[in-house]
């Protein structure tokens, strides 16, 4: 529950509904679990409140998943999770053009007044360097399929287990090319093969044990894709789209605390950079984006978006010739 200026309003994390609700529902609820209630028939009150929505009645009483990391995690993941998205992504551009004339946008670097030293230039770290430097969000592609190698690749070294390790007393640990909180890897990837060699165009779980595609029997096309990127039609395009979802039980056991939800962002944002610069390796045309239709990706892959979410999504596909010096430029199709 938290104020909304004058309004008291709850939000409930299982079904993502908000309701204004007087404050005396505060009191209500509380002489509900006295044993008996002062002046309350507590069995036709629930029955009421079921009736209403408020409260839901189950057979066997199970303990809701992420108990241990509320209040604060859980209102933020489940009320963020709703979102929805213009039909043109270009709409944003065009009211930003608008805000921008009005309200310039704060400094893209801070300087902090003192003594200043100049450093030396950077020093070459070799083909690092060069992979860190080209990196870029790509959305223009060129209608040639990835091969499966390359997304074999990119896929190993992003999210492939490289080798196991033992923690005393605590079992096995996976252990990957980027870090991750306490060891735990919770994330999750499934491809969308839209445009690969050798690859029909279906979702696929990416078993990162044992270096394999579970096939999924989900269709995809650049429609369906365009839709779950929340009507980016610049990701049309893609030849590969990749779903992050985090197992959440595996931060929860050992970090009961809401704080650690911090760490499954943390690990998402790692294992993007990590994708996109395997991508830009292999002279691949990455992306990554947070616009995503979370509850539709989640049914549609079929996870419950509880013990199971949708995360963070990236991509990639081959560069569209000629847009070398350009990749993230977004069309001016339609654009008023």
């Amino acid at each position: 529950m938290y104020w909304d200026d004058t309004r008291l309003v709850c939000f409930d994390c299982i079904s993502g509904r908000r309701f204004a609700v007087d404050p005396e529902i505060v009191r209500f609820l509380h002489r509900l679990d006295e044993d008996p209630p002062s002046g309350v028939d507590r069995a036709a009150t629930l029955r009421s409140l079921g009736r209403l929505g408020l409260v839901v009645r189950t057979r066997e009483p199970r303990p809701w998943p992420w108990t241990v990391w509320m209040p604060e995690a859980a209102f933020f993941h489940f009320g963020t999770r709703a979102e929805t998205y213009a039909a043109d992504p270009r709409e944003q551009d065009v009211a930003l053009r608008v805000k921008a004339a009005r309200n310039p946008p704060p400094a893209p670097t801070k300087t902090v007044a003192g003594r200043r030293m100049s450093l030396p230039p950077a020093s070459s770290i070799g083909d690092v360097s060069h992979v860190l430097l080209r990196r870029r969000t790509w959305r223009n592609f060129s209608k040639r399929p990835v091969p499966l190698v390359a997304l074999a690749t990119v896929l190993k070294l992003t999210w492939g287990v490289q080798r196991w390790g033992i923690v005393d007393g605590q079992g096995r640990v996976a252990l990957k090319t980027s870090p991750s909180g306490g060891a735990r890897h919770p994330i999750e990837a499934y491809v969308l093969a839209a445009n690969v060699e050798g690859l029909a165009p279906r979702a696929y779980h990416y078993d990162a044990a044992t270096h394999e595609l579970v096939d999924l029997r989900r269709s995809v096309s650049p429609t369906r894709i365009q839709r779950l990127l929340g009507n980016q039609d610049y990701y049309r395009g893609a030849a590969a789209v990749v779903v992050m979802a985090a197992v959440v039980a595996r931060s929860m056991w050992k970090y009961p605390r809401s704080r650690a939800y911090r760490a499954i962002l943390a690990d998402a944002g790692h294992l993007g950079q990590t994708f996109c610069l395997a991508a830009t390796a292999l002279n691949l045309a990455p992306f990554e984006t947070m616009a995503f239709r979370e509850a539709d990706v989640e049914r549609w892959l079929r996870i419950d978006g509880v013990n199971e979410c949708a995360m963070y999504v990236v991509g990639m596909g081959s560069p569209a010739p000629g847009h070398a010096s350009r990749p993230g430029r977004i069309s001016e199709r339609r654009l008023r």
